[in-house]
């Protein structure tokens, strides 16, 4: 395996790396006759966390949407790194739910989609492809993707009772990598606040492309962020799933990732019910935000 670039303050550096791990050619080889295997159950605070890799269970669940058109692009997308191979933030759109999505314990009717693998919980309407709006988040893979070949999409439906989004047949991007990365994966959210990762083709495990492939500054999991004086730059409540990757818990073809969420202290809507919640946090009601919050 040749590792080819690696920066440094915006210079680029050729090197070359022997690995074997990631020319193993794709990960659907290893596991298409794979039974079932659970992988993973944690309570992170604000979800309970389950994953299994099923690729049966993960074909039933994937939605078919060859009927839906693709997403047309709000602008025209440049390459997502700058000259000076910086990131630059490219959102997609923004959409109205036909229901109320319980995250984190409050009501959210708008999102937008980022192109890069995150669903951002707020209209987001201004744009800059520097500063990153985007606080409050549910990503399935948060990475550079391109979508430079004809059969790569970004769709989604709103059933009235979920709303599914899928980024179907991208790369990761830049292709730092001596073998392209093919990633299609589902997100769906239900109107009960359960969230749920599909992920239908990964040409390789991502605990490979992180420990081996230098595969950086991405993000698996949720973020939630405090608005304060007009300013929503609090993040809070982070479920980083990424970082919880290993030999056990890798994401593969087939692997499904469910989240459930837990009674928070967010759920209150009053200093009373808020002080009477009987949980792993300790409530404190905030009246300056007017929000029940936790005080750990």
């Amino acid at each position: 395996m040749a590792h080819i670039l690696k920066f440094y303050d915006g210079i680029v550096i050729i090197f070359l790396v022997i690995c074997i791990s990631c020319e193993i050619g794709s990960a659907s080889d290893n596991i298409k006759d794979e039974a079932p295997k659970f992988l993973h159950a944690s309570n992170e605070f604000y979800f309970y966390v389950q994953a299994v890799r099923d690729v049966n269970l993960a074909n039933s669940l994937w939605v078919n949407m060859d009927s839906v058109e693709k997403t047309h692009f709000d602008r025209e997308f440049k390459p997502p790194y700058n000259k000076q191979l910086v990131p630059k933030l490219r959102y997609l759109k923004s959409l109205e739910l036909s229901f109320d999505f319980p995250f984190y314990g409050y009501l959210t009717k708008y999102i937008t989609l980022d192109i890069d693998g995150r669903i951002c919980m707020k209209q987001i309407l201004e744009y800059n492809e520097h500063d990153d709006h985007c606080k409050s988040f549910i990503a399935p893979l948060a990475t550079k993707l391109s979508f430079q070949k004809e059969e790569s999409y970004l769709k989604y439906i709103d059933t009235g009772k979920s709303l599914i989004v899928q980024w179907g047949n991208v790369d990761l991007y830049p292709p730092f990598y001596y073998v392209k990365q093919n990633v299609s994966m589902q997100v769906t959210l239900y109107e009960n606040g359960k969230i749920e990762f599909v992920y239908k083709q990964i040409l390789s495990s991502l605990l490979v492309l992180f420990e081996d492939c230098y595969l950086k500054n991405t993000t698996i999991g949720t973020s939630d962020s405090i608005e304060y004086n007009g300013n929503d730059n609090f993040p809070y409540g982070v479920i980083a799933l990424h970082e919880l990757i290993n030999k056990d818990f890798d994401i593969q073809n087939g692997t499904v990732i469910y989240m459930s969420p837990l009674l928070t202290c967010n759920w209150s809507r009053s200093c009373q019910s808020c002080t009477q919640i009987s949980n792993d946090f300790m409530c404190v009601w905030c009246p300056k935000l007017n929000r029940c919050m936790d005080a750990k």
